[in-house]
């Protein structure tokens, strides 16, 4: 049985025992007789007793003395208060507690309003959170919930919910356990993208400035990347740190709420690799290793990316310069260029590798996995020099030891970009 499902009753005050008439009234009735005419004249006014004569001068105004009438309204009145006084309170209790006392409302509750839940939130942080948006009627009820339902409590992820208010803490907990509650305010960004591209693309999904993202990107502890994670000498210290996926930003986001994740997924996914100690096994600092994963990044395609890390780390042991076309294009500000131009390679950058041996000063790009896995997981083939890719469709790639080798795979993908004019619009 529902236990709100009762009814209060007030108890009605016991009937009144009739009044017998007075002999004044009955002699009143009579009284008036005419001699003359032989009628009699009746007169039906009945003398009123104290209490009926004061209830009429209450009603009526008029003034005099307070007697029994004036306690007998008042009785009726209190009565009537107190039953008004119980329905109320009977409503507000059903419409606000739990049986458990626990403020709480029946729900299914109406409208929408749209709630952000931060990372690590505990179940009582939650519930203030749904209490001041109007969602729930109290914190208490919302913990209660989590913790008799801990399955949809442990479905609760960090995001931004729209929600109805008013709702029962119950149907709140079930409703942000369900993912399509879930707002998906989202970017994306892509393996190789500089950080001009990676600004400009948070900044209008945001709203937030460019200016204000290089300012936080420039701090890397303060959005959770390692102390390491700067290249001082680079045209942009941050460039290769915001590692490429899609992330979720919640309502006013700030530069250092929407690149911490970005900074926390780099600093996972390197220690998934120990990249670290592994980049000084290729007698490299992790620095370096993420500015030659850059370079990797722009050069390669997944299934030949340790080999063509491979090829960087041999030269570099023998000293020769990498001549990579990508960081040609990018010391010219250029985009989307598979091949340079001999007036673009004689660029005096630090970054033109043709020009300058080692490694530039800073990544060129902001490299994924792949890449960063495989500068510290290479081949191991140190045999390699040289590489081209002769097939921009599928991503075929060819290795040489020898610079006689890597003619022969230049003619093949001259070959390739000559079949047709699709093939050399994708080779220039």
């Amino acid at each position: 049985m529902d236990p709100w499902d009762y009814e209060e009753t007030v108890p009605l005050a016991p009937p009144s025992e009739p009044e017998q008439e007075s002999e004044e009234a009955t002699s009143r009735l009579i009284a008036d007789y005419d001699p003359e005419t032989g009628e009699y004249s009746y007169d039906t006014t009945y003398p009123q007793d104290d209490a009926t004569n004061e209830v009429g001068q209450l009603f009526d105004g008029a003034e005099g003395p307070s007697h029994g009438g004036r306690n007998a309204l008042i009785i009726v009145l209190a009565v009537v208060l107190v039953a008004a006084l119980a329905i109320v309170g009977y409503s507000w209790g059903r419409t606000h507690l739990h049986p458990g006392g626990v403020a709480d409302y029946p729900g299914p509750g109406s409208g929408s309003v749209q709630v952000t839940i931060p990372m690590g939130a505990s179940s009582q942080t939650v519930g203030a959170i749904l209490q001041g948006a109007g969602v729930i009627a109290s914190q208490q009820a919302f913990n209660n919930a989590a913790n008799s339902d801990q399955v949809s409590w442990k479905l609760v992820q960090a995001g931004t919910f729209t929600l109805k208010t008013q709702m029962s803490a119950e149907q709140a907990l079930q409703a942000l356990a369900d993912p399509s509650t879930r707002v998906r305010q989202q970017f994306t960004i892509i393996e190789g993208w500089r950080n001009s591209q990676v600004f400009d693309t948070i900044s209008k999904a945001t709203g937030v400035s460019v200016a204000d993202l290089q300012a936080a990107a420039a701090n890397p502890t303060s959005i959770g990347l390692p102390a390491w994670a700067t290249s001082p000498d680079a045209s942009d210290p941050s460039e290769g740190y915001l590692f490429p996926d899609t992330y979720e930003y919640g309502s006013n986001p700030t530069a250092t709420s929407v690149l911490t994740p970005m900074g926390n997924q780099f600093t996972q996914v390197t220690t998934s690799l120990q990249f670290v100690s592994k980049a000084s096994d290729e007698n490299l600092t992790p620095t370096q290793a993420v500015v030659l994963a850059s370079i990797v990044q722009m050069e390669g395609t997944p299934q030949y990316m340790p080999q063509v890390a491979q090829v960087f780390l041999n030269r570099l042991a023998q000293n020769m310069p990498l001549q990579s076309d990508a960081t040609v294009a990018y010391a010219n500000n250029l985009t989307g260029h598979v091949s340079t131009t001999d007036a673009q390679r004689a660029i005096d950058s630090p970054y033109n590798t043709y020009k300058y041996p080692g490694l530039p000063p800073g990544a060129i790009s902001n490299p994924g996995q792949d890449a960063l896995n495989a500068v510290v997981n290479p081949s191991g083939d140190d045999t390699i020099l040289y590489f081209v890719t002769v097939n921009l469709d599928t991503g075929e790639t060819l290795f040489a030891s020898t610079l006689d080798e890597q003619n022969q795979n230049v003619a093949k993908w001259r070959a390739w970009c000559n079949e047709s004019a699709a093939n050399t619009a994708k080779c220039s």
